[in-house]
């Protein structure tokens, strides 16, 4: 189970419950007060089923279509979201999202051999590196948010894995720096998110609800399954624990 595992969880788990996705796979979610809005992220997941998939011209056709809805900002490519939500006003970008979109965006490229669509990859994550990453425990973490400050441990882990595949592909200095920076920043807070048997959402925050601890627990998984340090797996297997 590779990405098609993200896109399941992100649309159980990351936004609200209703929603949809077009014919041209762009997925649009109910918000009250702004009707059905385009959600960047759960459309990318949608493009990394495509790309797990084989499917070269449905990827290389919804990639256009996000190509497309980017934002420009001199060198950098992002997704925002056109409504309120959790405190931000409309135009908030994430850096969730802009990691996804890298790397799908990277896997999109490498499928199609398009290099207008590395390009793009390449504009996502620079997009990411320019102020949507908080430098903390001598690494850094990605914001979710770019509104709040908020330490989330699922976006975080997310976009680790999804980074270090787009610096597989790129194989350029700054993308490897940037996921041994997301890694070190996790490994060190890994224990302050630690409640034994069960993990927090946030930093400082209180105990995730089950279905993110679910989340959780799927995402230290696949990172033990790639990385030796134990404290990995040994989380891992606590949390798993918890569940019952």
């Amino acid at each position: 189970m590779h990405r098609l595992a993200f896109a399941l969880v992100a649309l159980a788990l990351v936004l609200p419950a209703t929603g949809t996705a077009g014919g041209d796979g762009l997925v649009y979610r109910y918000y009250a007060g702004s009707g059905y809005r385009l959600n960047p992220l759960l459309s990318f997941a949608q493009l990394e089923n495509r790309v797990s998939a084989h499917d070269v011209r449905g990827a290389r056709s919804l990639a256009t279509r996000l190509v497309t809805h980017g934002v420009r900002r001199g060198d950098a490519l992002y997704w925002t979201y056109d409504f309120p939500f959790g405190g931000c006003r409309a135009g908030w970008t994430s850096g969730f999202a802009q990691a996804i979109a890298a790397e799908s965006l990277a896997r999109t490229a490498r499928l199609t051999g398009d290099r207008t669509t590395l390009s793009a990859a390449r504009a996502a994550f620079r997009g990411l590196r320019h102020g949507l990453l908080i430098r903390i425990a001598g690494g850094e973490w990605v914001q979710e948010y770019s509104c709040t400050g908020q330490v989330i441990l699922n976006a975080q882990l997310e976009s680790l894995l999804a980074l270090e595949l787009y610096a597989r592909i790129v194989r350029t200095p700054e993308s490897r720096a940037t996921t041994a920076a997301l890694e070190r920043a996790t490994i060190r807070l890994l224990p302050q998110f630690d409640l034994g048997t069960w993990g927090r959402y946030q930093l400082g925050g209180p105990a995730a609800d089950r279905h993110y601890e679910e989340y959780h627990v799927d995402l230290l998984r696949r990172v033990a399954a790639l990385h030796r340090e134990p404290i990995w797996r040994q989380t891992y297997l606590r949390w798993r624990a918890g569940l019952g």
